[in-house]
């Protein structure tokens, strides 16, 4: 297998603009084998496939094929759920999943009147001058799965922190895995205290629930994977949701025509749907699959044990599956983004995306439908995309 340009496809893709190499990789190397050994899946049918077929496609969990290369995935993120094959994995969801979806249901009202809060010093800043809305859309999902497990809003700060030292683990191409592996002890050691605490004094919220489950039947939910769990919701809580802010507030800019979807609930879900399928918060799946025996995917052979990463920033740019792939179109008929994976492993989450993204967007769109961009935005590179910049002002139309 070859290069592009004069690095290795996977340093092109976490260095500058990704969707130029992506529409090379699908048009001539669509399995692309990496230095590293890994394989990076760009087109929409064989990432499909590999989210969706679970007997072929394992996890990096402790079920893997012997002799294979699944023991180079990341450590870090190891033990958490999207890393876990049956039975560890179906313990694990069928444990969180109904539990989490009914705290998001029920936190409705209490997300919007966060929402409005953190929004108030944002319309006051915009009265005088230049406000950068990255600040907002990190506080509104790291604010809410904070609330969500019942942790104290004064260790926001750490936990920014922690995650931000983990995150970047995860992926084809992770960040420093010794300042990442400090970073989860010292946030396993925070939950562990959190859940020790919940067992003395339980209250309403997530963590407190699973406690309880746990000592009801630690059979069902062993102290370790309850841990794993709150890890798992914490890391993947908000830095995601937060890049889909970001993107979103860039995109309600730049196409003021679409963003006419905000003014309903029903369009609102198609607007999040569409920046969630034209710039991916997350390129990459958080862990390999990888395949139990030699399969064929776009005529390559992929052996068994190697790591196989479907690349979700690209599948939901190809033109086999999404016409005119690179306009950003609300409203878009036919196939879904894998945005939030798919199969066994569709993203915990969703709901909650979907929700925080609307609640954000529509309040901008409603309370300061006259924002432009102050300059440029600056993008994010690597994995999780977003903006590290997004400077805005308000403008008489």
């Amino acid at each position: 297998m070859g290069t592009i340009g004069s690095t290795d496809a996977l340093t092109d893709v976490h260095s500058g603009d990704p969707y130029p190499v992506y529409e090379r990789l699908r048009a001539t190397e669509p399995v692309y084998l990496c230095g590293t050994g890994s394989y990076l899946l760009t087109r929409y049918t064989d990432c499909q496939r590999v989210l969706t077929e679970r007997e072929c496609f394992l996890a990096p969990g402790a079920h893997r094929p012997s002799g294979g290369k699944a023991d180079r995935a990341a450590p870090v993120l190891s033990r958490v759920m999207s890393s876990q094959n049956p039975p560890r994995h179906t313990r694990m969801r069928t444990a969180v999943a109904r539990r989490f979806v009914e705290h998001v249901r029920r936190q409705q009202p209490w997300l919007g009147g966060l929402c409005d809060q953190l929004l108030a010093p944002v319309v006051e800043t915009l009265r005088h001058g230049v406000a950068d809305m990255t600040a907002l859309a990190e506080a509104v999902p790291r604010d809410t799965i904070m609330h969500l497990l019942g942790l104290p809003p004064a260790d926001r700060d750490l936990v920014s922190t922690l995650v931000a030292d983990i995150f970047p683990t995860s992926g084809p191409l992770p960040g420093q895995g010794c300042g990442g592996a400090a970073a989860m002890r010292q946030l396993t050691d925070y939950l562990q205290a959190e859940v020790a605490r919940r067992r003395r004094a339980p209250g309403g919220d997530l963590t407190s629930e699973l406690v309880r489950a746990h000592t009801d039947c630690p059979q069902a939910l062993p102290h370790d994977e309850l841990v794993s769990i709150l890890t798992g919701l914490m890391v993947a809580g908000y830095p995601q949701i937060a890049a889909g802010i970001e993107t979103g507030i860039v995109l309600m800019m730049r196409h003021p025509e679409r963003a006419v979807f905000l003014d309903g609930p029903a369009g609102a879900r198609m607007f999040v749907d569409e920046v969630l399928r034209y710039d991916a918060p997350v390129q990459f799946t958080p862990a390999p699959r990888i395949p139990t025996r030699a399969v064929v995917l776009s005529g390559v052979t992929v052996p068994a044990g190697a790591q196989v990463w479907p690349v979700l920033g690209a599948a939901n740019r190809d033109p086999g599956t999404f016409p005119r792939p690179d306009e950003f179109r609300p409203g878009r008929d036919g196939a879904r983004h894998l945005s939030f994976g798919g199969g066994a492993h569709h993203c915990l989450g969703a709901e909650l995306v979907h929700l925080e993204m609307s609640m954000v967007l529509r309040r901008l769109r409603r309370r300061l439908p006259d924002l432009a961009p102050a300059q440029q935005p600056v993008q994010r590179l690597g994995r999780l995309r977003g903006f590290t910049s997004v400077p805005v002002v308000r403008v008489e139309r």
